[in-house]
C-alpha cells in the first residue's frame, strides 16, 4: 500500500540524469598523473559504495570533453557491466560509460540504494551487441515513488550516519593497504632489520 502523499512517477520526474564525456582517441588524453579518469574496471570488484583508488588519468586538455565531477557525487555506470552505482570519494573525470544526477529530490545515499536493489531489472533492460547498454530513456522511463518529504527525511537520518562511518572505514582501509605495500617489499628485501622487535 503506498500512501497518499507519496507521488507515482518515472525516476526522470525526480532526477536529471546525464552522460559523462570521452575525449578521442582517448590514447592520447591518458596520462600517468593528471585529472583522475574514472573506469568501471576501478569498481566492479569494488565492496564499498566509496571510490577512492582511480588508477588512470587524462590531461587537462581533454576536460573539455568529459565531465568533471566533485567527490560526492554518485555516479551509475550504463555499458560493458551496467547498473553499478558509486559514490566518488574523489574529484574524478567520468567517460560516456557513466551516469550522474545533477539534481535529484532523493538523497545520493538513497539513489545508491535503490540502484542496488533495482540493478538485476536495470540489466535486463540493458541491450547491445557486444556491450550491455543501460541508455538514459530506459531510466529516466523507470516507474519509481517519491516519498513525503517527512519519510525522506527520516530515512536520511538514519543512513547518513551509516554510510559516513563507511566511508571512514573505507579511507582507514586504503590508508592501511598504502601502508602495508610500502613496508612490505622493505621487510622482504632485509631494508627494515625487525629482528629485535619482541613479540
Amino acid at each position: 500500500m503506498v500512501p497518499h502523499s507519496w507521488v507515482n512517477g518515472k525516476l526522470g520526474d525526480f532526477a536529471e540524469i546525464r552522460r559523462g564525456g570521452s575525449p578521442r582517441p582517448i590514447q592520447e588524453y591518458l596520462s600517468d598523473s593528471g585529472l583522475p579518469w574514472l573506469k568501471i574496471s576501478d569498481v566492479t570488484s569494488l565492496q564499498t559504495p566509496f571510490v577512492i583508488d582511480i588508477k588512470n588519468h587524462i590531461i587537462k586538455e581533454g576536460l573539455k570533453k568529459t565531465v568533471f565531477l566533485k567527490a560526492g557525487s554518485l555516479v551509475l555506470s550504463n555499458s560493458a557491466t551496467p547498473g553499478i552505482p558509486k559514490i566518488l570519494d574523489v574529484d574524478s573525470c567520468i567517460h560516456d560509460g557513466w551516469l550522474y544526477f545533477p539534481k535529484a529530490k532523493f538523497s545520493k545515499e538513497y539513489l545508491y540504494l535503490y540502484f542496488r536493489y533495482i540493478r538485476q531489472q536495470l540489466v535486463n533492460l540493458s541491450n547491445g551487441s557486444v556491450f550491455n547498454n543501460l541508455k538514459i530513456n530506459i531510466l529516466k522511463g523507470y516507474p519509481m515513488i517519491l516519498p513525503d518529504g517527512g519519510t525522506l527525511r527520516r530515512f536520511d537520518d538514519v543512513m547518513k550516519p551509516i554510510f559516513l562511518q563507511m566511508r571512514n572505514l573505507t579511507r582507514e582501509s586504503y590508508r592501511l593497504a598504502e601502508m602495508r605495500n610500502t613496508l612490505l617489499p622493505r621487510l622482504m628485501s632485509g631494508e627494515l632489520d625487525v629482528s629485535d622487535i619482541d613479540l
